[in-house]
């Protein structure tokens, strides 16, 4: 069995609806069979309902699943066993309120199962990193690997991914938990993910911080940063990094 798997910061409602027919067109042209979001609102999930038809999604009345993040999955591949949300410390302040690490567990056709999670880290402008110079997403990969290493079955395939907000310590820590990233997995050199031009306008240093990784019995196939535009507007400020995974069958 292959599926697609799309992790994508949609940017909240920054310069919304005037994005929205960019976001529509890539969900139309990709239809990721696992769809990843970070940075989500109630506007921005109905429209992603409303194109991924066949797909559903995690049903849960804490605020961070509209406010933050969801996942949706292909209905005809994949059903619903459990979902939660765990804090791994990234809440810090008012901005970060909503942020856990979200996680559903699917099971496919043939009873495989699969826990499919998301994190958006803390934003290197929070106050105590800028005054205190401690780096939160040291502690929030740590706690990150630790749960996702045991939230699996033996040999069970884990998936994580989301705006991890830098590329060093986030990498080293999570490889060192056992969790491979599909880049490095697929020898394949990352390519900034952060910012669209033209659609961010400032002028900036391009960041390597979208990432999905992978633990057990699963591998990567194919991964790819993903340009697109519906004219000359981007569907939000990080491009979506795309992933082919199979189940890996010993």
């Amino acid at each position: 069995m292959r599926f697609v798997v799309m992790t994508h910061n949609i940017w909240a409602d920054n310069r919304w609806p005037e994005r929205e027919p960019a976001l529509r067109a890539l969900l139309r042209t990709r239809r990721p069979d696992i769809y990843a979001v970070q940075e989500l609102r109630p506007a921005t999930r109905d429209v992603i309902d409303s194109e991924l038809t066949s797909h559903q999604r995690v049903q849960d009345e804490d605020r961070g699943w509209s406010h933050e993040s969801s996942i949706w999955w292909n209905a005809q591949l994949f059903t619903e066993v459990e979902h939660g949300a765990l804090d791994i410390g990234i809440g810090v302040d008012e901005i970060h309120r909503d942020r856990k690490l979200f996680w559903v567990r699917l099971a496919a056709q043939d009873g495989t199962t699969i826990v499919v999670s998301t994190a958006h880290f803390c934003f290197p402008g929070t106050q105590r990193e800028l005054t205190e110079h401690i780096n939160p997403r040291i502690a929030q990969s740590e706690a990150a690997g630790t749960a996702l290493t045991a939230m699996g079955a033996p040999g069970e395939p884990v998936l994580f991914m989301g705006d991890l907000n830098e590329s060093w310590h986030v990498t080293r820590i999570l490889h060192a938990a056992g969790l491979h990233d599909s880049y490095s997995a697929l020898g394949v050199v990352p390519g900034p993910t952060w910012p669209t031009v033209p659609t961010w306008p400032q002028p900036t240093t391009p960041w390597v911080i979208d990432f999905q990784f992978h633990y057990g019995n699963i591998r990567a196939l194919t991964t790819e940063i993903v340009d697109s535009f519906h004219g000359d507007i981007a569907p939000s400020d990080h491009k979506p990094v795309v992933t082919t995974y199979g189940f890996d069958i010993d």
